[in-house]
């Protein structure tokens, strides 16, 4: 179902332009899956996956699309990923990293 928003963008021609913000709602969902798939990881495979995700969305030419799956990721999965499905993931590996960090040195 397309947003009033999101028509009158299309209308004006602003949809090639769409960047992270622009779909919150897809990142909202991409994060509810990666806190799932994440939670049973081990710290090992979060931090081997943070890196080559970090890595990948900091390349030249990375597009957080919503929807576009075009990004492979070392040691994640034989998958492709859309853009923004990538920054959910790396957001959910930090919100990890900062809770074990919380934890071991208390609050």
């Amino acid at each position: 179902m397309t947003s009033v928003r999101q028509a009158v963008r299309r209308l004006l021609g602003g949809a090639s332009r769409q960047q992270e913000g622009d779909h919150p709602d897809v990142l909202l969902a991409y994060t509810f899956y990666w806190t799932k798939q994440a939670r049973s990881w081990d710290d090992q495979r979060r931090a081997l996956v943070k890196l080559a995700v970090g890595g990948l969305i900091g390349s030249e030419g990375f597009v957080p699309n919503p929807s576009l799956r075009r990004y492979q990721v070392p040691g994640l999965d034989e998958s492709a990923h859309a853009g923004a499905s990538l920054v959910a993931l790396l957001r959910v590996l930090e919100a990890f990293e900062q809770f074990e960090d919380q934890a071991e040195t208390g609050p």
